[in-house]
């Protein structure tokens, strides 16, 4: 029964950065390309490209591999419980509640790389802490299982160092240290080979500046020492509850915290000694943005000791204990599944938006059309556009002559303020907890909307779903070189009803007056038909009447003079 549930997760395409880069390195492995990014998954990778005669899409190898290994999780957990020796109920609890937890149900239709690694190294700590004094062939499996882990994520290496020290320590006592070393050694040939595999076709010399380059690169943006990052408290508390999903993760903390108080300090003990490295390692060091998936490292733990906090609990009243456990279970597992379902929907139905904008450009624009491919959509294009003319650029891509921007477009993640592009968003509701909150929207927009905002305009301001930039009294703002009888359309707000009077605002392109228009609401859109140049830059001049200082006003500590807020705007030649 568990199993079929995982197949309610099942996503249409891939969606998130690193799902692409996988499809790419089922296409063309090339770490220094990033296909994919280090450190190069190679089993993972293998795997797929193994499937991939057998299906339609990369995407669909790779998703057969995650959906193989949701369809391991309960058994693997529930053996692992065993392992730390929890009893038969207990152990079946920690199974449920594990599977149905949010990120571990989600992850397992995508195509990323965790849940296939945390499932063998899931099974490798099952293994070793199964071992005894005289388990040599058992000890060798788990070995393979761990040497197979490592192929796929090896950071989780942390969550293998307790239960395999346990399983050498009794070998050792067994007199079974040749059995050790034989283990040992297998699995630094393995990983040795496989990483070894991923170094020869990327090329030995290009493997290793891609590891630096990119070691280098998630030192300043993913540790402590990136000043953007949230404060330890809150990077705790996030590591709690990673998707939000508040009170039935509060019960689940609770029960486990009934296990380490009241339980069992073995268990106790062992399970600290497995887990919390990997979690004391994503405090200082990971993404916060990808908690609710690199949480995945650890949440069997807590999973395990919630199961055995409904034990003790179960256990004081002996006559009730299988209805406690089965009322607890229940509740936790009911109220996971409703609460996770609805972000299935969208995955599952639709076409993400970053894959949306590029297919879109690939299938509306004249094939000799150029598309400038931003920095936050590179795999997309490389994926999706292999056969167009693309560039890779960053935030600047400049103001081009007339002949450049009559054809041209831009790829970008995120809203957009053009009223002339084509934009893709999925809901922020249910998903935006449990994924990555990244590439929610994606757009294509001609060349010739995007503009420069020069004197009296403020940085951009956004909230989850929308963003704006406000200016002061007067401001400058360059448009492209179109040239020709030309459109310009801009959205925008007045503080009309701090004022509670019109507002006169003027506007004038290249010197000369566009008009002025008197907006008598908050919100207003006007529409200019005027001549541009088509050698240089157009100007843009915009004059507002009246305007607030938010601060005077008591409406907070705002001290800025804030006259217009720009939501959007669209310029294009008549006739293109």
């Amino acid at each position: 029964m568990v199993g079929a549930t995982r197949f309610l997760a099942l996503s249409r395409f891939p969606w998130d950065w690193d799902e692409i880069l996988f499809c790419l390195a089922v296409r063309d492995y090339n770490m220094q390309a990033h296909q994919p990014h280090p450190p190069g998954f190679p089993l993972y990778v293998a795997l797929a490209k193994l499937l991939r005669p057998f299906t339609s899409t990369d995407f669909a190898a790779l998703q057969i591999v995650n959906v193989i290994a949701a369809l391991a999780v309960f058994p693997v957990l529930f053996f692992l419980a065993r392992a730390f020796r929890l009893e038969f109920r207990s152990a079946y609890c920690a199974a449920l509640l594990f599977s149905f937890l949010p990120n571990v149900w989600f992850y397992g239709g995508t195509a990323f790389s965790d849940l296939p690694a945390i499932v063998l190294f899931l099974a490798s700590a099952a293994a070793f802490l199964a071992v005894g004094e005289h388990d040599t062939r058992r000890y060798l499996i788990a070995s393979i299982l761990l040497a197979a882990a490592l192929l796929i994520r090896p950071h989780s290496l942390l969550m293998a160092i307790y239960p395999w020290c346990a399983a050498t320590v009794r070998l050792v006592r067994g007199k079974h240290l040749r059995s050790v070393i034989v283990s040992s050694v297998a699995v630094v040939v393995i990983v040795v080979i496989g990483y070894g595999a991923a170094a020869w076709v990327t090329g030995f010399d290009e493997f290793e500046q891609t590891l630096k380059m990119h070691s280098r690169f998630v030192g300043k943006t993913d540790t402590v020492y990136n000043p953007t990052r949230p404060q330890l408290p809150k990077i705790v508390r996030m590591q709690f509850d990673p998707y939000e999903a508040g009170k039935v993760s509060l019960l689940v903390n609770l029960l486990a915290l009934i296990a380490l108080l009241f339980g069992s300090r073995r268990l106790a003990a062992e399970v600290l000694l497995t887990f919390l490295p990997f979690f004391v390692f994503m405090t200082f060091t990971l993404s916060h943005v990808g908690f609710s998936r690199l949480s995945l490292s650890y949440v069997a733990g807590i999973a395990i000791l919630a199961a055995e906090g409904i034990g003790i609990l179960a256990r004081r009243v002996p006559r009730l204990d299988p209805l406690i456990r089965a009322a607890f279970v229940a509740l936790i597992a009911g109220r996971l599944i409703t609460w996770t379902l609805p972000a299935f929907k969208e995955p599952r139905t639709t076409v993400p938006p970053p894959n949306a904008a590029a297919m879109w450009l690939h299938d509306h624009t004249n094939p000799k059309s150029k598309i400038f491919a931003h920095e936050s959509m590179w795999p997309w294009a490389r994926y999706y556009l292999a056969d167009r003319n693309w560039e890779h650029v960053g935030d600047d891509i400049g103001l081009h002559s007339e002949n450049d921007v009559r054809d041209e477009w831009l790829l970008k993640a995120g809203p957009s303020h053009s009223l002339n592009s084509m934009q893709f968003r999925r809901p922020r509701q249910r998903l935006w907890n449990v994924v990555a909150q990244r590439y929610f929207e994606a757009f294509a927009q001609p060349v010739s909307d995007i503009v420069f905002f020069g004197t009296g305009w403020y940085q951009i301001e956004w909230t989850d779903e929308l963003t704006w930039r406000w200016m002061g009294r007067r401001s400058t703002t360059m448009l492209p070189p179109l040239g020709g009888t030309c459109e310009l359309r801009l959205r925008y707000s007045v503080p009309v009803d701090v004022l509670g009077r019109p507002v006169r605002v003027n506007f004038s392109l290249n010197g000369q007056p566009l008009g002025t228009r008197v907006s008598t609401t908050y919100t207003d859109e006007v529409t200019f038909i005027a001549h541009a140049r088509g050698n240089a830059p157009n100007v843009l001049r915009i004059e507002v009447g009246e305007t607030i200082v938010p601060a005077r006003l008591k409406a907070g500590d705002d001290a800025r003079e804030l006259g217009l807020r720009l939501w959007a705007w669209g310029f294009r030649r008549i006739g293109d």
